[in-house]
């Protein structure tokens, strides 16, 4: 869990087993956030600049929860968004994945964090638990108290997403 120190510090403290499963989780992410996207187009210029990116919305429902469409009543400058958007944004995901990875692999039991790798905590446990929650069908009828696993998973990611937001407000 998260804790901030007397000096101010965030500060990370998991058991090993919390770490063996964060990095699971970490590695099943990366997989399905680092998949080769095919260019569209041949123009090198769109390439150099990152302007040829995908402009559908991906069909896997976790992925499309990751890169929402930016306009919903708008299907052209929602492709556009995307297109222009969804390769920087991914790659953004993949950083904050590496940082937090980072921190983990640390032997200690407790890791003193920075502000950049907090904030990369932050978006990689907000990134898990959309993934998660898609694939469980979290929703308004969320039923905490549920014997599947992966509810469990879902409710520790909360958890520790929780103890670190109390850190930094």
């Amino acid at each position: 869990m998260f804790k901030r120190s007397l000096t101010g510090r965030i500060i990370l403290k998991l058991e090993t087993a919390e770490k063996v499963v964060l990095g699971q989780l970490f590695d099943q992410m990366d997989e399905l956030l680092d998949t080769e996207i095919e260019p569209l187009s041949e123009d090198p210029l769109a390439r150099l600049i990152n302007l040829d990116g995908p402009t559908e919305i991906s069909s896997d429902p976790a992925v499309a929860r990751l890169f929402p469409n930016g306009y919903s009543s708008d299907d052209h400058a929602s492709a556009d968004f995307r297109r222009y958007t969804e390769q920087d944004l991914r790659q953004e995901k993949l950083d904050a994945l590496t940082s937090s990875r980072a921190t983990l692999e640390r032997e200690e039991m407790k890791s003193a964090l920075t502000a950049d790798q907090a904030q990369a905590w932050l978006r990689s446990l907000n990134d898990l638990r959309l993934v998660l929650g898609t694939r469980l069908g979290v929703g308004e009828d969320f039923d905490e108290d549920s014997d599947d696993p992966g509810y469990h998973l879902y409710s520790y990611l909360t958890y520790l997403q929780g103890t670190l937001i109390d850190c930094l407000t």
